[in-house]
């Protein structure tokens, strides 16, 4: 099976075709450029340089979640978009599954860290082999640096904040962190290529598959304030005038 398969939900973007064993192709941009500018030239280009037909394809995949809000919609329309005029299924793979992907097979536990921003980041723990020890969160990043101090293993940090927290994990862990190279660090398509061929209960339909925000969005939070806002102050003037 040949698949497709892209990351746009962080600061990265990245582009990969993948079939069992090998990555036929890959690029990856992190310049601050948007994503909606680029992300379809960056498959249409990787595809004519690796000489590979879309008919050739047999799968479109796409990381779901969490990270940014806008980075997972131009992912996930874009997704559909290619698997509904190709014809193939879709597969929505786990961000931070897909991230800890390079790091698989480097001897410790492995701890991706996506920027949420708010003083947090989007996090899980996998084994070594990549399999589920925590499930997706957002956390505060002096939280987890605590969580895994308390932890009897050694930890790979992996993603677009793992550099950006890299002083207070060392700080509480010591010589029991380590940190991914560049290269290894940031894109997640080979990632979500891969974990695509290896669960192919993941596939469906391409209109059925949905991002996973993990946590509301800021226009979403500002609208529920708003209107808690509006019925305290309802509330109170219902009050006064009994």
């Amino acid at each position: 099976m040949r698949i497709l398969a892209f990351d746009a939900a962080g600061k990265g973007l990245s582009v990969a075709v993948v079939e069992e064993g090998r990555v036929l192709a890959e690029a990856g941009l992190n310049v601050g450029l948007t994503h909606s500018q680029r992300l379809l030239p960056l498959v249409q280009s990787l595809l004519a340089a690796a000489d590979i037909a879309p008919d050739r394809l047999d799968m479109v995949a796409v990381t779901n979640g969490p990270g940014s809000f806008t980075g997972l919609r131009i992912g996930l329309a874009t997704a559909k978009g290619l698997a509904e005029t190709w014809g193939v299924p879709l597969a929505a793979v786990s961000t931070l599954a897909a991230v800890a992907y390079a790091a698989r097979g480097m001897g410790a536990l492995i701890c991706p860290m996506l920027d949420a921003r708010r003083n947090e980041v989007y996090t899980a723990l996998y084994d070594a082999a990549g399999g589920e020890i925590w499930q997706p969160q957002a956390i505060a990043p002096d939280e987890l640096a605590d969580r895994l101090a308390g932890l009897a293993a050694d930890v790979i940090l992996v993603g677009d904040a793992a550099a950006l927290y890299w002083d207070m994990m060392q700080d509480k862990l010591g010589d029991r962190v380590r940190l991914t190279p560049p290269e290894r660090r940031l894109w997640g398509a080979v990632g979500c290529g891969f974990i695509a061929l290896a669960r192919p209960d993941l596939a469906e339909n391409a209109a059925a598959a949905q991002a996973f925000y993990l946590r509301l969005s800021e226009a979403e939070r500002n609208r529920l304030a708003k209107e808690a806002k509006e019925k305290e102050a309802r509330e109170q003037k219902d009050g006064v005038g009994v």
